[in-house]
Parts: structure tokens; sequence; C-alpha cells
């Protein structure tokens, strides 16, 4: 009986490290900055009155600021006391740390062979730095292959152990509710353009590529993705912004992939649940489009202020730019997030890679342009057929822009020319735009077969910095 006794007490002096514990149902809710918020419902048998409970199974990466616990079962029989995290985790470091002083075991090179290694029993002297050894009586502070060690020190473990101290009146089988966030689990969204011969139209499909560097596994996971930048700073962790999507005792963890708003960020909930393993990478579709035009621009782009050395023609090239409306009518019609957009063309049974461009965040009706890259058969040489200073930071400038068309049609082509100060076009040989107040903007159609006799556009300013 006095045995029993003993048992008993100590159950409660010491944390109980429930080891069947149930991990019930989970969701992340992961941002792309590399964080997500977890939420576990753990199934537990409680003891009765003051106890000490063990929680396993937890990612390396937890940022302890950021946990939260109650019972789903009986939150006011449940009553919190503390949480105590024991984030000393096995690595080679905390290893080292924890055997100063200690005898080891050293892999070193024999100096004989090349090859060759001897094994010396060494007292680890300094973790500062470069490890320091005592061997046979000499202090050593040279290269070495690894280190054996005698044992493993108490206490490390190689993932965090929380242990919830609390006091229970309710039943002993209960539901736990564990929220924390976590770092190193992420996503980034890929999208895949699949255009028509002539690029005037096409299929927009959306991927995400999830990432789970945290130490834990995740089994069958509800996911949500928070598309959006939400602030993080030091020492504190964006609680009221999750708190409205914790899992309450009567809501469904089965997800669809419509949009949601939340704050002024945008959810995206995954139609069905991830698993998502420590060191692992898995794609998932999150939607794809029907038929939406596709625009296709050639831009070229210089700065039209002359250095005053230019002796020969500068060659320009020009951007290939692709656009298209984020419009339900076109087959989308939901914020897109930002990623990265590649762009392929089929031909017949062939397809071909054109290229691949960041696409920043568009909300419904925003237009998306994508450069994709140079233009092969179009090319730009810019003469600077004037340049004269005629004040102190005043200057009088013209050019003479040789357009080649290679091409078989003629091709559409803007020259935006970013014109520093207080500027005035004097003259050109084509009409011109100001989009904005340091941009000269033509618009032209270049014939075809303009390779030997070019197009010419020509204009002259003024100008005061």
């Amino acid at each position: 009986m006095k045995y029993i006794l003993l048992t008993l007490a100590l159950l409660f002096i010491f944390p109980t490290d429930i080891s069947a514990q149930d991990i019930g149902k989970t969701r992340l809710v992961v941002q792309q900055n590399g964080q997500a918020l977890v939420t576990e419902l753990r199934h537990l048998t409680l003891p009765k009155g003051e106890a000490s409970v063990l929680l396993t199974n937890l990612p390396a990466t937890l940022d302890p600021h950021t946990l939260q616990v109650r019972s789903r079962t009986a939150p006011r029989d449940f009553v919190l006391r503390d949480l105590s995290l024991d984030e000393d985790l096995l690595t080679p470091t905390n290893l080292l740390r924890r055997n100063l002083g200690n005898k080891v075991t050293l892999i070193l090179p024999d100096g004989k062979t090349r090859d060759g290694r001897i094994q010396k029993e060494a007292t680890l002297l300094s973790t500062d730095e470069a490890p320091v050894f005592l061997i046979d009586g000499a202090v050593y502070a040279g290269p070495f292959e690894a280190i054996i060690y005698p044992e493993l020190p108490k206490g490390l473990s190689p993932r965090p152990r929380l242990t919830v101290n609390l006091k229970n009146t309710g039943p002993a089988d209960q539901t736990i509710e564990l929220t924390y966030i976590a770092k190193e689990i992420s996503w980034r969204m890929d999208y895949v353009l699949a255009m028509n011969k002539a690029a005037t139209s096409g299929t927009l499909t959306g991927w995400v590529t999830l990432q789970n560097r945290s130490g834990a596994d995740f089994e069958k996971a509800a996911l949500e993705l928070l598309a959006g930048e939400p602030r993080s700073v030091p020492q504190f962790a964006p609680r009221a912004l999750f708190a409205a999507k914790a899992m309450s005792a009567s809501e469904s963890m089965d997800a669809t992939n419509a949009p949601e708003e939340l704050f002024e960020y945008h959810l995206y909930p995954l139609k069905r649940p991830v698993t998502l393993a420590n060191q692992q990478s898995r794609q998932v579709q999150l939607f794809d489009s029907g038929r939406l035009d596709v625009s296709r621009k050639l831009l070229g782009r210089a700065n039209a202020l002359p250095s005053g050395r230019e002796a020969d023609p500068i060659k320009e090239r020009l951007d290939a730019i692709i656009s298209f409306r984020n419009a339900e009518s076109l087959g989308l019609g939901l914020p897109l997030p930002k990623g990265t957009l590649r762009a392929f063309q089929k031909d017949g049974e062939s397809t071909h890679f054109l290229g691949e461009a960041p696409l920043e965040r568009t909300p419904v009706g925003g237009l998306v342009e994508a450069r994709l890259g140079q233009v092969f058969d179009i090319t730009v040489e810019r003469v600077a057929m004037e340049f004269e200073k005629t004040g102190k930071n005043s200057y009088k400038c013209s050019w003479e822009l040789r357009l080649r068309n290679s091409k078989a049609k003629a091709q559409h082509i803007v020259l935006q020319e970013l014109l520093p100060g207080k500027w005035k076009v004097h003259s050109a040989s084509q009409k011109w735009s100001k989009p904005s107040s340091g941009v000269l903007e033509f618009a032209v159609d270049v014939p075809a077969h303009t390779g030997q006799e070019p197009y010419l556009v020509t204009y002259s300013f003024t100008t005061e910095l």
C-alpha cells in the first residue's frame, strides 16, 4: 500500500509523459514568409487536481511566445497554471556545451597516411569558437573529423517538450487545443500560363508548393494559405489576427478552395487534408482557369539624357511583355497571390517554354503584366545627334532611333524615353504621349522587312535639372 501511495505522489511531483496521447485534427494557416499558425487537438487522460503533463512531438522551430493551451471538453474545469517549454535540443553545439570538462573520443588524422585515422581520448576544455581539448597532457586546438561521446546527456531532446502545469477538476478524458506559431513552414505560388500558337489566349493554372522544415510531421492537416504580408516583430506574435480562425467545437475541418477575406489579407483553404512530413515539399493545385485573353506588348525603355561621350550607336533590346485581366468573365476572378508565372506555348503536339517573371499579388479586376524575355527579330539603335549644355543645369538634346524589323509582318512597338527634370519636346517625327512626368512615349508600327533600311524615330528636347 505504501508503494502505491508513493507512486501516486510522484505522479503529481514530476511531469507525466503521456506517450499514448492521440493527436487529432490539426489545422495549419501557412504564410509565405516562412511561418505557420498550428492548431492541434490532442486527446489526453488527465489526473485529478494539480498535475504536470508533458506534451511531446512538437516542431523544433516552435515560437514559445505564441503558445496557447485550453480545454475544449471542460474549459471551466481546466485551470492553466503555467507552461514550461524545454528547448534544450539535441544539436552538435549543445552536445559540446553539455560535455565541457568531460572525456570524449576524437577521430584524428594519423599524420602518416592520406586516409589513415586514429582515435584519441581527450578532455573537452573549451567550447568558445573552435573546441579546445587536452590530449596526453597537451592542449590541442587543431582539426578533427568527429567527436564520439560516451553517452547522451540527460535533458537533450530532438524536439521541444512542453510541460503544462494545470489544475483539473473536470473529467479525466479531455480534448486539449494547442495553438502556436512554427517557423520553417512556408508556401510559394507558381503559375503556369499555357498559350495558343498566336499567344492571344490561354489558360492559367495555379500551383502551391508547400515546404516543411520545422522538425515535425503533420498528418492529414486541414491547410489554409494566407496571402499577404502580416507584420512580425521580435518577441511578438499576431495572436489577435489568427484568433478568429481557431477551431471551434462545431466547426468542420473540411475546406473548400474558395478564397476568404481575413483582415486585409486573403485565405485560401485547400479542398482536402494534406499530410506534410518534415523535410518534405509537396505540390497541390489551387485553381485552374478557363480561357482568358492575352495581350502582347513589345517595349523599349532607355534614359534620354546623353552622357556626351556617345561615339557609336547604342544598341537597345526590346522586352516582350504579356498581360491579361484578372476577371471572372475570363475564368479567373479570385485574388492572385504573389508568385512566379511561367509561360508556355502549344504548337500542335509540342510545348515550348517562353520565359518566367515574378507576379505581384493582383486583386480581382487587376491587370497582370509579365516580362518574359527580350525580342529577337526587332532591334533599336540609338544615335545621339545633339548634346549641348545650355546652362548650369540645363541641356539641349536630340536622338535618332533606328528600328529594324526582320519579321514578315509589321510590329507594334512602344518606346519609352526617360526624361529627367523639367523637360519640353521641341520636335518629334511621330506622335508622342506623356504617361507620367518623366516618360516620353512613342507607339509606332514598324513595317516588315526593315532590316536594311531602318524605320526612323527622331525627337529633340530641352531639360532643366
